[in-house]
């Protein structure tokens, strides 16, 4: 057997501990997270939102982010009806991640909770607006459903749960089905009951991923290619990628969890292999780690603490990055000025390259730092009764409402939109300014902004000190020429 759910006193103490570590962390990797990828990946869910707010709830079940279910996008509008902030995305993510580490601790003991508070790799996801933390969560809870499963409590829970993880994300239908086949063994009858609920809860997300699968872009990554993987991989983990393989030696003690975690590996790189997954991306390995985390706490007492030692080293870089980030909230910006110079209901627009991938997890953004995350953010689609645009098209910058201002942020111009954008603001008698920053590495932006702005009548001045990155370049668009 694999499990045993009921805790002694003394381990269910651990676990708690465990618990309270993995939010404390996951607290602090919240701070990073407030940035402007944190918008870029809410405004993925706009349209299920549209859809939900209208009533169309059947069209809404098929409305999917790239190969992403719904289950996320309502979670996010929940949330927007409850609060509206960037804080309520990101704290959900928080405590997601926390949850998953609480309910592994449950079904695989303490040190599996401790594992996986520490895990690296699950620390750098753990705040993401983006439906990897909730994934993580059902996940967790579908392994703890099983152990449930596997002690003769029936399989009604395992296909609930697991019918919500397809629902989050393909990978957590996947997940869960093989957790349902690894009861078959023991109970036959729980394990039909768990695949038979998934079907149901996910015939809709079947549905849809089949008419996806027909699509050419569902299959226009690069293919399967190990070094982008291992090398991804090493740069989140460090030496706890060698825990990893070093997990594979307590494949004797949780054969269940193993069978899961090899079988679901194998998986990815089979999508990897059609183009379906992309190699250079890693959260499709957090439900690894969970496994890792599992096998990991049934390993003696000794190399447990030595792999917990080794994960605790691996928390260098958080505290570092969340103590640059506060201390570069101390310098004079161009979105300080903007926010001085304007007045509320004017328009800010935000732009910086991408200086790294959005799976680079150690960008943090201390400019965003300068609106409150705790106050409602809802989009600015126009000033008519019906959207003026189509809101995940990045090149209008996807706005939102920050600091009583329409904000955009964007890391590139498309003078298209751009001009369609600066024309709804000047006739509404907004003056629309522009913050250049964390450019000079990028070439020319500060040609780019200057170009794109020539038709209007606009002023600009460079802002604050040289910190690597170049001065901050603030505009102000007042009419046209």
């Amino acid at each position: 057997m694999n499990s045993a759910l009921p805790q002694s006193a003394a381990d269910a103490r651990a676990v708690g501990a465990a618990v309270l570590i993995a939010l404390a962390l996951r607290l602090m990797q919240a701070a990073l997270r407030w940035d402007e990828l944190a918008l870029a990946y809410v405004a993925y869910a706009q349209p299920w939102l549209d859809r939900a707010a209208a009533g169309e709830w059947a069209a809404a079940l098929g409305t999917f982010t790239g190969l992403h279910p719904p289950l996320h996008s309502f979670i996010l509008g929940a949330l927007n009806g409850l609060w509206g902030a960037p804080a309520a995305w990101i704290l959900w993510s928080v405590l997601a991640s926390t949850g998953a580490v609480w309910l592994l601790g449950r079904a695989e003991g303490a040190g599996a909770a401790w594992v996986l508070a520490l895990d690296p790799l699950q620390l750098q996801y753990a705040a993401e607006v983006n439906n990897y933390p909730t994934l993580c969560l059902l996940a967790a809870a579908a392994w703890a459903a099983r152990a449930r499963a596997m002690l003769g409590g029936g399989g009604v829970w395992l296909g609930v749960v697991g019918g919500l993880g397809g629902f989050c994300h393909l990978l957590g239908g996947v997940w869960a089905g093989l957790l349902a086949l690894s009861v078959l063994g023991r109970d036959r009858r729980a394990a039909v009951t768990a695949l038979g609920l998934m079907a149901i809860i996910d015939a809709a997300v079947v549905v849809r991923a089949a008419q996806l699968g027909g699509g050419e872009g569902t299959f226009g990554q690069a293919g399967l290619a190990f070094e982008p993987i291992v090398e991804g991989l090493g740069v989140k983990l460090g030496p706890v990628l060698w825990m990893w393989a070093l997990a594979l030696v307590f494949l004797a003690r949780r054969p269940g969890l193993g069978a899961v975690g090899v079988g679901y590996s194998l998986i990815v790189l089979g999508w990897m292999a059609v183009g379906v997954a992309a190699p250079h991306q890693q959260p499709y390995w957090l439900l690894t780690s969970l496994a890792v985390a599992g096998l990991w706490g049934s390993a003696p007492r000794p190399l447990l603490v030595g792999a917990l030692v080794v994960s605790a080293a691996q928390l260098r870089p958080l505290i570092e990055d969340t103590s640059g980030l506060w201390s570069r909230r101390g310098w004079d910006r161009g979105v300080d000025q903007a926010l001085l110079g304007s007045r509320p209901g004017d328009a800010l627009w935000l732009l910086a390259p991408g200086l790294a991938p959005d799976d680079d997890k150690r960008q943090s953004s201390d400019v965003l730092w300068r609106f409150d995350p705790l106050e409602p953010a809802p989009p600015w689609r126009g000033d008519g009764d019906q959207p003026a645009f189509e809101y995940t098209d990045y090149g209008f910058g996807q706005p939102r409402w920050l600091g009583g201002r329409v904000v955009h942020t964007s890391t590139d111009l498309w003078p298209a939109q751009l001009d369609a954008a600066l024309g709804w603001h000047l006739d509404a008698g907004r003056r629309v300014w522009f913050v250049l920053y964390d450019h000079s590495p990028a070439y020319d932006y500060e040609g780019k902004l200057t170009r794109a702005l020539r038709p209007y009548a606009h002023r600009c001045v460079s802002v604050g000190e040289d910190h690597g990155l170049g001065r901050d370049l603030l505009c102000v668009v007042e009419g046209r020429l």
